[in-house]
């Protein structure tokens, strides 16, 4: 399986434009999507919370897990690419309808062109942590941006949720100052507070220092002891 994977995610990543391939046999995608584009390394209690207050709070149709196989500031540590696919497949134990995915292209500008591409049909809402909400508006990352983020927000939402130490207020707050014209745009995701302090990193510290990972859904936390992961 994890071969086979592999071998999709290297093709994936060979592709010259933006693209995504779907690796779970689960429910067509439907008219409205929830995607959730992360490094899930791995994915947590947090990154299932986002997707069902997601779906929930804005009747959202299909929930979708994005795995992103290129990031805009660092490499691939941790978890093969594959393994992080493996452990998505696994949380549709607790998520039957999760649609577990990769795109080959770093910023949600260009993730959003291969999804729409791959699914004409459907309207995308991309929900995102407080720090990637930053990056989104971070000229860094852009030749123009106001000109390459206008197309983006004219046929997508971004739901922006709350972290531990920057509440929901603080994210109005932020985008109200910083989101400009696109603010109407992206509406506030209120998260839980213990879902909104988690983190990743944390699950792998905690698996590297031979502790227990409770953060994590079972299935995921049995993909991780079988293969072995971040010991």
């Amino acid at each position: 399986m994890n071969d086979e994977v592999a071998a999709r995610l290297l093709r994936l990543d060979a592709e010259p434009l933006p693209a995504a391939v779907r690796f779970d046999h689960g429910p067509a995608i439907g008219a409205t999507a929830a995607v959730l584009p992360s490094a899930f390394n791995p994915p947590t209690h947090a990154h299932q919370h986002l997707l069902e207050r997601a779906v929930a709070r804005f009747g959202i149709v299909s929930a979708i897990a994005l795995l992103t196989t290129r990031n805009v500031d660092k490499g691939v540590n941790g978890a093969s690419l594959s393994d992080r696919v493996g452990m998505l497949l696994a949380l549709r134990a607790e998520m039957p309808a999760l649609a577990v995915m990769a795109s080959n292209q770093a910023r949600i500008i260009d993730q959003a062109v291969a999804l729409n591409s791959a699914f004409p049909a459907t309207e995308f809402d991309f929900v995102v942590g407080f720090d990637t909400l930053e990056r989104l508006f971070a000229p860094r990352y852009y030749e123009d941006m106001e000109r390459e983020l206008a197309p983006f927000f004219e046929r997508h939402r971004v739901l922006a949720a709350n972290r531990a130490t920057v509440g929901a207020r603080d994210v109005e707050a932020w985008l109200d100052a910083n989101a400009g014209m696109f603010r109407e745009r992206i509406a506030v995701l209120e998260i839980d507070e213990v879902p909104a302090s988690l983190s990743s990193t944390q699950v792998r510290e905690a698996l590297q220092g031979n502790r227990q990972a409770f953060d994590v859904a079972p299935g995921v936390r049995r993909y991780i002891e079988e293969h072995a992961l971040y010991r």
